[in-house]
């Protein structure tokens, strides 16, 4: 066999796993459920997006409390033999986890099976047999996207380039545009990350002083007036920024025993905002969590979603045009899309219910919104119109980009951010970049300013403490 495969192994705890759509979490993230000990399970393997000389493979493991091995095993045939995996790419911690592991030195235009085995002190599992094929060209080409291409994605520095850490929201207000997330340097515990945008460049700004927090979203209705939510485990975290100056201000959840995390934030007004999340109790499932901040204190919806729930995202266009998306029985099965709509003072559950994981919701006007959600194979891009949720043409794997965020600088001028780079939406379909495929970009969070978005995320060099902050430009034609 031509060339021989290398693995670059990916592990982190995970917030959703969708394939080639992932939503990566600092290693603060969200602690897991325990579990009894037992042989591990495998759940929703997927292959990413093709490309020449790699395969990402994507997949959900619980290890039932005990320490882990995983590998894929591959070849051109279904025998698997030619070639294996070598045989301790990492191992998982023994509390349920979803990542990647992606294969390098792969031919071109080439079908491969596959499979994934994990193994503890109890026993094995083995997930059913994948097949995929990679796209033509050689190292370093690009996937052919969809009939015509539009606009670009330019990877601009970030302030902290020495850091490992990532961003993971960007807001804009008045022309002051801020980045939060978490880095750290050497061996030293993880700290709240924040930067602003002055135009050209990304500069160090002022950050909360909590060590240990992770900033996950950050929302502004003036310049030097925001706030911003995350984790400090076990807690949930937010934080308000007044001037260049931050104070925590408590969240209403009380801590649960494997802790609760705010992943999304949005304000129509410095005196009515809502922050999206989920909490991870071991001694009840999994429930979204809804919090509303009133300029003074933050308020909880009491049990807002059915049991075993995630909320991934939350949006308003206007104070009667809110929604809060995520899935239901997210783990050990991928679940459902779950979203909910704010009517009036309450709360209540609306469609699609189809299979997956919704990832972020964003909207420009009480009519035009957009959901970007993952299944077992595949990413889905829906659009509110007429008041219903409709699925978009799918961008297409060939696209070589998985998308986790939507951002619209009008509702007509969107982006698709995520793994791999980003899409546009252009005369009613999703068209690839003139850049091209990155295969180490995360992008996780656009704001759309004008008509040049600004996107942050990370860059996926391998474990969580090798990952580093990144931010890229994405301009329309």
């Amino acid at each position: 066999m031509g060339g021989s495969g290398r693995v670059r192994w990916r592990a982190g705890t995970l917030v959703a796993l969708m394939a080639a759509s992932i939503v990566t979490a600092s290693p603060a993230g969200s602690a897991a459920r325990a579990h009894a000990s037992g042989p591990p399970t495998i759940a929703h393997v997927s292959v990413g997006p093709p490309q020449p000389t790699d395969a990402v493979i994507f997949l959900s493991v619980n290890p039932n409390g005990l320490p882990t091995n995983v590998v894929v095993e591959y070849g051109r045939t279904s025998a698997l033999g030619e070639v294996t995996v070598p045989a301790s790419p990492g191992t998982v911690a023994p509390t349920p986890t979803s990542f990647s592991i992606t294969i390098n030195g792969l031919a071109p235009a080439t079908t491969y099976h596959a499979r994934v085995v994990a193994t503890n002190s109890a026993g094995s599992a083995a997930s059913g047999p994948l097949t995929f094929t990679t796209a033509a060209g050689s190292a370093g080409s690009s996937p052919g996207g969809p009939s015509g291409t539009d606009g670009t994605v330019r990877v601009v520095p970030t302030a902290s380039p020495g850091a490992w850490g990532g961003l993971s929201g960007v807001a804009c207000a008045g022309g002051t545009c801020l980045a939060v997330g978490y880095q750290g340097r050497g061996s030293g515990p993880a700290r709240p990350l924040v930067e602003r945008w002055t135009g050209s460049s990304w500069v160090d700004f002022p950050a909360p002083a909590t060590v240990g927090a992770t900033l996950y979203a950050i929302a502004c209705v003036a310049p030097g007036d925001c706030l911003a939510v995350g984790r400090d485990a076990p807690r949930v975290y937010a934080a308000q920024l007044r001037g260049r100056t931050w104070r925590v201000v408590p969240a209403a959840s009380p801590p649960t025993p494997n802790g609760d995390i705010l992943r999304s934030l949005t304000c129509l007004s410095a005196q009515n905002c809502w922050a999206a999340g989920y909490t991870d109790g071991a001694t009840r499932a999994m429930r979204g969590l809804l919090e509303h901040w009133n300029g003074r204190a933050w308020s909880a919806v009491a049990d807002p979603t059915p049991p075993d729930t995630m909320l991934n995202a939350v949006a308003c266009a206007t104070a009667g045009s809110c929604w809060v998306v995520g899935g239901t029985d997210a783990f050990p099965q991928l679940g459902r899309i779950f979203i909910q709509r704010l009517a009036g003072s309450r709360w209540v559950r609306t469609g699609p219910a189809g299979p997956g994981v919704a990832n972020s919701v964003s909207c420009t006007t009480a009519t035009s919104c957009w959901i970007s959600a993952g299944e077992a194979r595949s990413t889905g891009l829906f659009q509110l119109r007429a008041g219903t949720w409709r699925a978009t043409a799918a961008p297409g794997m060939r696209s070589g980009v998985a998308p986790v965020t939507t951002a619209c600088a009008t509702a007509s001028s969107c982006w698709a951010a995520g793994y791999g780079g980003a899409l546009y939406w252009r005369a009613g379909a999703w068209v690839a970049t003139t850049s091209g495929l990155n295969t180490t970009l995360m992008l996780l969070a656009v704001a759309c300013p004008s008509q040049v978005c600004l996107a942050v995320g990370s860059r996926v060099n391998g474990s969580p403490t090798n990952s580093t902050p990144l931010a890229a430009v994405l301009r329309a034609p």
